[in-house]
């Protein structure tokens, strides 16, 4: 049993990794990755490893410049405002920020989010018309109003003035109100923003304008981190920018409600990341209007009372555990119920799944995990009468949105994103729903490759496994969407001391080792795997290079995404001869050449020194570059091995693997040195055939030295030189010496 991921390395040149290391004054595992992603300009690398706080002007957001004035006007005219927000972590934490920046600003504010099971999402014109009843005249929304077009009007109709901040898609109609959205008018130059941020960038204009004190805006800053790691937009450019202030200030405790939270969490906050806030904090903000009314969270995130704050704390955390058992339930129906499916349906490419008695407030968060499952895009449906709510998720390969917008006709309401999405449904059309639904998805999707990906960003060594390194990649911070954490992949390990871990064994513990020591690794929710990863097979480990303190010290370990066999699917090795090194081979030299010497070149003490890491861990590190390496042996008929899984081409994106041997023919060796010229190959060559080839080494950027040679030896200039003949290495070349293969 494998993981049926695809481990996808993209090409990390050498040259540009070590520049980045030496001009940004990072670490090669944090440069390979960053290279991977496409940085290579080391002052922009630097930008944005520093980059903190605001980026870009507010007044380009949208309508910002015509909603500010109005906002000025309402504050000293003391208007009553409405900040109308929405039930999940994003809006929650939007209302109380524009709320708590409002009242600095001396305005009369009060909050209102709509519940999820009475007024459902977004700005409704009953409530327009509720809040005009209780003397609201000008109503801001936040994450929420960008396609309220009806309710815009109720709310002109009554003489309420109404500002829009939003960042959802916009329907064909806007609303006819000034409205502050980073996707609209096209003038802003980051279009990511969450509902939050987009309220923040809203208040740092209001401010500015209103020539107020700038640390209002440090005083909520704080939230727009949380909703940003919360709602899963991409943590890159401001949002990045925004979140990484937004952390620092968490870690300076300023707000109550949110100190009690993370305690009660278990969350250290002089040491949170975004990783704790969305798995501890942002599940349990989301809770309460997941379950009851997002009230709660908002109480807590302005509480200035202990008492309360506890109180709330509390509540929050139990609902965040009746939260988790609800959805295990309904997971388990949900895969039930498609398992139950038609075989024909099932092979469809899209799932629409409906049940009674599923809570509305989690089948977003379920459809995610069945995702996950199954691998299709899906959209679970909790019916209650004549009608249904429901909340579907993605792959990345899909546009949920645009799926929805094709079934339009028997959907009452929806929205969203390419990820998420949600629908209203009448019960009656379910079924034609799910049929337009699997259809589209299935005529898009057809011959994608629906495995999930596993995008490894370094290969290393275990002796990149350290504090120093996982400081390093601390740098990246937050991480997130947009902007993940670093996979380093470990290759051909062997697993030890495997145990299972946790409630029921879901987890496993173990060590991983290699010719370079162990370390220890857990890999979370990975218990069904015991049986493989207790199996004594070579592994390839995709993981998280992570710091933790236990028992008040620090130590590494790594964290477990991926763990599979080495490959065995990719089938022949293009370029490598049909035939084994043996007499059957037809380019096979009659008699062995005769043993040539260098006059000038390097020696292999000049060489960049790897044998403590273990040669496979370089050799699949520099083959991983996509610029192809040429690998020294001691005997090629022998070490050709190495290529059919480890080191197979396909690996790494390579067009394909070359053997240079003392027993082939000149003509063989001329045609193969042509074929450099074709593309990136790893290529094995002995010592005696790269000396009388040295031209061969000058068609790679990199070159190991995998076995010792049997004397005195010198490497042709060109490539950059890595020695990796560590004892395994020397015992192999020994063991060529003692029994020559056969001529």
């Amino acid at each position: 049993m494998s993981s049926g991921k695809r481990l996808a390395i993209a090409p990390c040149p050498t040259g540009t990794s070590e520049r980045l290391q030496h001009e940004v004054g990072i670490g090669r595992v944090l440069a390979d990755a960053l290279t991977r992603r496409g940085w290579s300009d080391p002052a922009e690398v630097q930008a944005f490893l520093e980059m903190e706080g605001s980026l870009h002007d507010p007044l380009l957001l949208g309508d910002a410049a015509v909603a500010i004035p109005l906002l000025q006007e309402a504050i000293s005219a003391r208007t009553v405002i409405a900040v109308h927000g929405d039930y999940d972590a994003d809006g929650v934490c939007a209302t109380a920020l524009l709320c708590e920046g409002l009242a600095a600003l001396g305005a009369d504010v009060r909050p209102f989010i709509p519940s999820r099971f009475e007024e459902g999402y977004g700005l409704a014109v009953e409530t327009v018309e509720r809040l005009h009843a209780d003397g609201v005249r000008l109503i801001v929304t936040v994450d929420c109003g960008v396609t309220a077009v009806e309710a815009a009007a109720r709310a002109a109709e009554l003489g309420m003035g109404l500002i829009i901040t939003d960042h959802h898609r916009h329907g064909a109609e806007l609303p006819a109100c000034p409205i502050v959205a980073p996707a609209i008018r096209g003038t802003y130059p980051f279009d990511a923003l969450c509902g939050a941020g987009t309220a923040y960038k809203l208040l740092e204009g209001l401010v500015a304008a209103c020539d107020a004190d700038p640390a209002i805006l440090d005083g909520v800053i704080d939230l727009v981190a949380i909703a940003t790691i919360a709602d899963l937009v991409p943590l890159v450019d401001e949002n990045r920018a925004l979140a990484r202030r937004g952390i620092k200030r968490i870690g300076e405790g300023k707000r109550l409600g949110l100190d009690v939270l993370l305690r009660i969490s278990k969350v250290d906050a002089r040491v949170i990341d975004a990783g704790a806030i969305g798995f501890r904090v942002g599940p349990r903000l989301n809770a309460a209007g997941r379950l009851e009314h997002a009230d709660a969270a908002l109480r807590l995130m302005m509480t200035k009372d202990p008492r309360e704050a506890h109180e709330l704390a509390e509540l929050l955390d139990g609902l965040n555990r009746r939260r988790r058992a609800i959805e295990d339930r309904i997971l388990q129906e949900a895969l039930a119920l498609h398992e139950d499916l038609p075989d024909a349906r099932k092979e469809q490419l899209g799932v629409v799944l409906a049940a009674d008695g599923w809570h509305p407030g989690v089948v977003g968060i379920v459809a995610s995990r069945v995702v996950e499952r199954i691998r299709r895009p899906t959209i679970l449906i909790a019916l209650d009468g004549d009608s249904g709510s429901g909340s579907g998720r993605s792959l990345e390969s899909f546009d949920l949105h645009a799926g929805l917008a094709v079934c339009d006709a028997y959907l009452e309401r929806w929205g969203g994103h390419r990820a998420a999405a949600g629908v209203t449904v009448r019960t009656e059309n379910v079924d034609a729903f799910a049929r337009a639904f699997a259809e589209h998805a299935t005529t898009m999707l057809a011959g994608v490759d629906l495995r999930p990906v596993e995008r490894i960003d370094a290969v290393v060594s275990l002796n990149d496994v350290s504090l120093e390194t996982a400081a390093d990649l601390a740098k990246l911070e937050p991480v997130g969407m947009g902007n993940a954490g670093i996979t380093a992949l470990i290759p051909a390990a062997e697993l030890t001391d495997v145990r299972r871990i946790g409630a029921e064994g879901r987890h496993v513990d173990m060590r991983v080792r290699t010719a370079a020591g162990s370390c220890r690794a857990v890999a979370w929710s990975m218990g069904e795997q015991f049986d493989l990863l207790s199996g004594g097979a070579r592994m390839d480990v995709a993981a998280r290079i992570e710091r933790s303190v236990w028992q008040g010290a620090e130590r590494v370990e790594l964290v477990a995404r991926t763990i599979q066999p080495l490959p065995e699917e990719h089938g022949d090795v293009p370029g490598l001869c049909a035939t084994p090194c043996d007499a059957s081979c037809p380019t096979r030299r009659e008699a062995p050449a005769s043993p040539a010497t260098l006059d000038d070149g390097i020696a292999i003490a000049d060489m960049r020194d790897a044998r403590d890491g273990g040669a496979i861990a370089e050799l699949t590190r520099l083959a991983a570059s996509g610029e192809g390496v040429l690998i020294v042996v001691a005997d090629v008929s022998r070490r050709r091995v190495m290529l059919a899984s480890a080191l197979h081409p396909a690996r790494f994106g390579l067009d394909g693997a070359l053997l240079f041997s003392r027993i082939c023919t000149d003509e063989a060796l001329d045609e193969r040195t042509a074929r450099l010229a074709e593309g990136a190959f790893i290529a094995l060559v002995d010592h005696d055939t790269l000396t009388r080839r040295p031209a061969l080494a000058a068609a790679f950027p990199d070159a190991v030295l995998l076995d010792p040679a049997t004397g005195p030896w010198l490497a042709p200039a060109g490539p950059r030189w890595t020695r990796a003949d560590g004892p395994a290495e020397h015992r192999f070349a020994a063991g060529v010496q003692q029994s020559p293969p056969t001529r």
